[in-house]
This record gives structure tokens, C-alpha cells and sequence, in this order.
């Protein structure tokens, strides 16, 4: 659509722009005018729809990441020197990419691929959010690992954004539980990393003792200090992933995002959702069965990266948890009584939210 170095730059102050204005809007906003005042939500889905189109239909270019190397694999589909292998475990994401060769060229494909990264999300927030949709999809798309995964780990990103409606039926009606699977499922068939949400989301829903789990958090950490290079050599051993071992035992790469060492930067970051649900359920006493069920499920999915922060592209791992960061974030602050003035704590902490964002794009430029 244009030339792929103004993509980001584009998307970012947009970004910007439109959560400065949604800001203001928050300023002085009531309440109870904040958590029962349904919002109107056309704009949210042609936003979702702009960034489809913008997305999908971008160059396959270098800078883009992943987005070459789906592509040359895409060529191998269209002209028959790549077969579809109906026994991979991530036989999903492959039997579309094969089906789309022989229908439409990579860009079509692309496009297809962000709408199903899109419209999950959006559907998910609709569901966990009912008066506040646009605030929580802006809470989304800010997020600083969104961009990253809907141009490079697509298959990732579109594998997770099922999750994500997936926890939004886990708390429904028997038929809310069998659509939850069946979004598991298809997680699973587009990228088998994804195990480990669900295996965390099992664990999340039947255990609910905050205090252990964010114990567990902690301890984590320690046991990455002492053990690290164990836990690498144990976890690179286990398959769930073919990338798992190349990623945990490559250590020449050194970029700002993918250098070996202990990351205190990006556990900060981690720990951000896990302090806002510490002063939630702890301090405040305040919590809803649906809010435990994403904090808790957050909360051992990013103590597994935790465990391998010290290996290369890290934050590879980190996005099994990274991907529900903005919910985590947004639900207590939309669904929940927590400040008289929850307006403007919600406007700081979006402005905030964003900030980061914008904050490593200006680091790593």
C-alpha cells in the first residue's frame, strides 16, 4: 500500500494519537458511567478493519521479519515443490497456507491471516467487555508485542488470538466450554507452543489461590538465577516446539531484542500485570471469578519464561504469556470498582501502556 518503512511509524502514531484523545475523553469520566455505560463500538470494528486491509496487504519486505520466509514457502506451494504434509502437528495453519496457493497470490493469503489475528481479539473483547470494547481493543493493539506478531510470528500471533477468544467462553454455558475447546484446538493445529497457555489455562481454571501463584512467580525467578542453564537444557529436550531447542541453545545472536542474559528489563514489563492483580485481589480485596481465571492463567504462563529468560530470543516464550498481557491489564480496570476516579487511572495507565510501546520502537530504532 506503501513503501514498508512508513508501516510501523504510521501504525505507532496512530496509535498515539488515538489514545491521547481517548485520554481526554477519559478525564472526569464518572464511574459508574465508565463500567455500565455501553460504549459505541462501530469505530472499533473499522479500526479493525483498517489495520486488516493496511496489514495484509503489506510488501514482502525484509523488515517485516517472517513475512519473506512465509513467502518463500507460499512459492513452494504454488509451484508444487512444497507438499501438504496432512500428519504435522500444525496441520491447520499449513493446509490454509496450501489451499490459498492455488487460489490467490501471498497477499491475499496475508490478508486472510490478519483477519483471522483481528477478529478473534475483537470478538474476545466484545465478549469480556461489554461496555468498554474500544478501550480494551485499544489496550490490545497497543500492546508492544501486537505489531511484532501480526508481520513476523504470524502463525503465533494468529494461533494466540484464538486463545484469547477461547477465554472468553471458558466461563459460559456447556456450549460456551465446547466452542473454548474447539478455539483451543484450532490454537493448537496453527502452532503447538501454544500448549502451554492451555495447559496453564486448565490449571487456572480449577486453581484459584492467588497468593501461591504469584509465590510460584517469584520463586521463578530464583530458580532461573541458580538453575538457568538446567531448565534450558531440560526444556530444549522436551518438543514441543521444533524451534524450541534452536532458540534456547543459539546464543551468538545479540540484537536489543533477542540477546542472551538475565532480561530485568523485560521482567519488569512481565511483572506489570501481576502487580495490578497483587493490588486488585490482595489489597483491595477485589476480584470476579473471570478476572482470576486471565490473571492466573498470565501468571504461570510467563513464570515458564521466567525459567528460560536467560536464552536467545526469549521473548519468543515470552509471548505465550505477552499475548494476554493487555487483557490482563484492562479487564480489572473496566470490569471492576477499584478508584472512585477509575476514569483518569484508566487514561494514565493506557497513556502509560502505549508509552512503552512507543518507548522500545525509539530504543531499538
Amino acid at each position: 500500500m506503501f513503501p514498508e518503512q512508513y508501516y510501523y511509524p504510521v501504525y505507532i502514531y496512530s496509535l498515539l494519537l488515538i489514545s491521547a484523545v481517548q485520554y481526554y475523553q477519559l478525564q472526569g469520566m464518572p464511574r459508574g458511567v465508565l463500567l455500565h455505560v455501553r460504549e459505541e463500538r462501530g469505530s472499533t470494528w473499522v479500526f479493525g478493519l483498517l489495520f486488516i486491509v493496511m496489514v495484509g496487504l503489506r510488501p514482502v519486505a525484509a523488515i517485516f521479519g517472517d513475512t519473506e520466509s512465509y513467502a518463500i514457502i507460499y512459492e513452494g506451494y504454488q509451484s508444487g515443490s512444497i507438499v501438504y504434509n496432512p500428519g504435522s502437528s500444525e496441520w491447520l495453519f499449513y493446509k490454509l497456507m496450501s489451499t490459498c496457493a492455488q487460489q490467490m497470490d501471498v497477499q491475499g493469503f496475508y490478508l486472510i491471516v490478519e483477519v483471522f489475528y483481528i477478529i478473534p481479539m475483537l470478538w474476545a473483547c466484545k465478549r469480556l467487555f461489554p461496555y468498554n470494547m474500544g478501550i480494551a481493543v485499544l489496550f490490545c493493539v497497543a500492546g508492544f508485542s501486537f505489531f511484532s506478531y501480526g508481520v513476523n510470528g504470524i502463525r503465533n500471533g494468529m494461533a494466540c488470538s484464538f486463545l484469547l477468544l477461547a477465554f472468553s467462553f471458558m466461563h459460559g454455558k456447556k456450549w460456551d466450554k465446547v466452542l473454548a475447546t474447539l478455539c483451543c484446538l484450532v490454537a493448537l493445529s496453527v502452532h503447538r507452543s501454544t500448549a502451554l497457555p492451555v495447559t496453564c489455562m486448565l490449571i487456572a481454571y480449577f486453581y484459584r489461590n492467588t497468593k501461591m501463584l504469584m509465590a510460584f512467580w517469584v520463586f521463578s525467578i530464583f530458580i532461573s538465577l541458580v538453575a538457568g542453564g538446567a531448565l534450558d537444557t531440560l526444556f530444549s529436550s522436551l518438543g514441543f516446539d521444533s524451534r524450541l531447542s534452536h532458540y534456547i541453545n543459539n546464543r551468538t545472536h545479540d540484537s536489543a531484542f533477542s540477546h542472551t542474559g538475565f532480561r530485568w528489563d523485560f521482567l519488569l514489563y512481565s511483572m506489570m500485570p501481576i502487580v495490578l492483580g497483587w493490588y486488585v485481589v490482595i489489597r483491595k480485596g477485589i476480584a470476579s471469578r473471570r478476572y482470576l481465571f486471565l490473571l492466573h492463567t498470565y501468571i504461570l504462563s510467563n513464570a515458564f519464561w521466567v525459567m528460560l529468560i536467560r536464552s536467545s530470543f526469549s521473548n519468543r516464550f515470552a509471548y505465550l504469556s505477552w499475548f494476554m498481557y493487555p487483557l490482563v491489564i484492562a479487564y480489572p480496570l473496566l470490569t471492576l470498582p477499584i478508584w472512585k476516579e477509575q476514569g483518569r487511572m484508566v487514561g494514565m495507565i493506557l497513556m502509560a501502556h502505549v508509552g512503552f510501546t512507543y518507548f522500545m520502537w525509539i530504543v531499538r530504532g
